[in-house]
């Protein structure tokens, strides 16, 4: 489901399960009461897609939405029946487990959504662990009992340890903070071989010649194992939970939802706007 070119479910959902109940008194299905998708017994309507729509529509990042008459607007309306369909599963599934999915849930620091999360679980997991309690309530009793080993933790540090350095920094008047390779040439080569409140130069460089001082020098450091593992188990963990909750996700979805014609995953090779094909 999250995969690039991975669809989530591209069949239509027969009137006699997504229509029961939304018919008018003369006994035609109102156009606003339609299913965009069914989600177990939880029926989700064209009108609250088109609400949710609205409001992304008119929120702070309206310029940049495609327009709707267009393919990638079509599209994204698509994704965010994706992303609906997404958050009944795991409001389901809480409701389920008994756990903790609303205002009684642990409270979340704000995170963005990042290309790296959303490349390791799938562009619409990602949005839903940012964007819903339950989701977050499910990957964390998915993640439990993940704790990674003492082995992979230290592994992930020696494999990594650019992350936990500080390469020497040196205050240069006029430039300010710098590093290697944030100048270069002959001007780079006399501030790295000056001492600390050395004067250097004249300099010939950019804009003619250059007299700086070395106010600062802090050495480069790299962080101890011992400093950063616990960090380093906690990161590991979640991204545990995130991985295994992308993979519930896809199990749940293929068993328990069906969406409608015009509400594919925008991946789908068989909808008529798909831009990812072979």
């Amino acid at each position: 489901m999250n995969g690039p070119g991975a669809p989530l479910t591209g069949v239509a959902a027969p009137a006699s399960r997504a229509e029961d109940g939304m018919r008018r008194s003369d006994g035609r299905t109102h156009p606003d009461s339609r299913a965009a998708a069914t989600v177990g017994d939880r029926v989700i309507t064209v009108a609250e897609v088109d609400r949710r729509l609205r409001l992304m529509r008119s929120g702070p990042l309206a310029a940049r939405l495609p327009r709707p008459e267009t393919a990638e607007g079509r599209n994204l309306r698509r994704w965010l029946v994706q992303v609906m369909v997404a958050e009944s599963l795991a409001e389901q599934e809480a409701a389920r487990l008994g756990l903790p999915a609303g205002h009684s849930a642990p409270p979340r620091p704000q995170v963005a959504l990042t290309p790296a999360v959303a490349l390791r679980t799938g562009g619409v997991a990602a949005a839903v662990l940012v964007t819903s309690p339950a989701a977050r309530a499910v990957c964390r009793a998915l993640a439990a009992g993940r704790e990674p080993s003492e082995d992979e933790v230290r592994d992930y540090y020696r494999r990594n340890l650019d992350r936990f350095a500080t390469p020497e920094t040196r205050w240069v008047r006029p430039f300010g903070r710098v590093r290697r390779g944030q100048i270069a040439g002959p001007i780079e080569d006399a501030v790295f071989a000056a001492r600390e409140g050395e004067t250097v130069g004249p300099v010939e460089g950019p804009g003619g010649p250059w007299t700086l001082v070395v106010e600062r020098i802090e050495t480069a450091r790299r962080e101890p194992y011992a400093a950063v593992r616990e960090r380093i188990r906690a990161e590991l963990a979640k991204e545990s939970g995130e991985r295994a909750f992308a993979r519930w996700l896809d199990a749940r979805h293929a068993d328990a939802v069906v969406l409608t014609p015009g509400h594919e995953h925008p991946a789908d090779p068989a909808q008529p706007d798909a831009d990812h094909r072979h």
